[in-house]
């Protein structure tokens, strides 16, 4: 609590994680930027056939494991660069993926930093989508309160385009109504995603 990221299962994804979790039972499941797991852990408890989670960080990989173990959750968790994960040229070697959730970090912690973010997003995306068996579920979001829908919706249609594989909207996600958006305060709506399909 006092050195991780909030608590670690961040609130208000809570509804995402019931969200994802449909789509898991009997597929690979791969959480990137897992934090301390809490994708993972409700894949695993909805009937995955396998779960890894990835982070770089190793205090939330320690945090992620005792959680599945406490919570009898069969999963995987590793310590890693997502980016550098993914760009492994082991990857190509490996078994596709049914289902990938990237919740990262704020790639856009101010404005002036939104084009590079914006590469980020787009380059992770395009990554994950290529890492997808056909008729895959992505997860994606951005809690950047610089990053606005289309941007994010862009970058799929990028990416998509970039890996000419085509990319239905199942779900479109927001904060919940526990972290109100304020007129007033742009900054306070931060969180949104989508849930696709990737043919």
């Amino acid at each position: 609590m006092q050195t991780a990221q909030k608590t670690g299962f961040y609130l208000d994804q809570r509804a995402q994680h019931a969200a994802v979790a449909k789509y898991c039972a009997g597929k690979r499941v791969l959480d990137a930027f897992c934090n301390q797991g809490p994708f993972a852990l409700h894949a695993a408890r909805a009937g995955a056939a396998e779960v890894l989670g990835l982070d770089s960080a190793e205090e939330a990989i320690a945090a992620a494991r005792r959680n599945a173990g406490r919570n009898g959750a069969q999963a995987t968790f590793a310590v890693a660069n997502v980016f550098d994960w993914f760009n492994d040229p082991a990857r190509e070697t490996e078994a596709l993926w049914d289902v990938i959730v990237l919740d990262p970090p704020p790639f856009a912690k101010s404005k002036s930093a939104l084009e590079g973010a914006l590469r980020g997003y787009k380059e992770i995306n395009l990554r994950a989508i290529q890492r997808l068996a056909p008729g895959g579920v992505l997860a994606t979001y951005t809690c950047s309160h610089h990053m606005h829908d289309e941007q994010l919706r862009g970058v799929l249609a990028e990416a998509a385009a970039d890996t000419r594989r085509r990319v239905q909207v199942l779900e479109w996600c927001h904060q919940p109504a526990d972290h109100p958006v304020l007129a007033t305060m742009p900054e306070s709506e931060y969180l949104r995603g989508y849930i696709v399909r990737v043919d």
